[in-house]
């Protein structure tokens, strides 16, 4: 396992969306199952895990969002360069 000096790299990346926002698809699945399962009843009421998995699917659109707008613009592949 590498070993990560905080110190070096403090920007926030691409890298670092990409993951932020699979991270919440992945917990906005498994709160879908445990609400399908109906596994919600001892730490929290149904309203409570509804207004959750709304949450993280909402924190999770945000983060995509923001990853697409802040990715590199690339020039269609039919496109001609400028000055052509």
């Amino acid at each position: 396992m590498k070993i990560v000096d905080n110190t070096e790299n403090t920007k926030l990346t691409h890298r670092d969306l990409a993951l932020a926002a699979y991270s919440l698809a992945e917990l906005h699945n498994m709160y879908l199952r445990a609400y399908d399962e109906e596994s919600y009843g001892e730490e929290m009421s149904k309203e409570q895990m509804e207004e959750t998995i709304e949450r993280i699917r909402v924190a999770h659109t945000k983060f995509d969002a923001i990853l697409q707008a802040s990715a590199p613009a690339e020039q269609a592949p039919d496109a001609e360069p400028d000055g052509e």
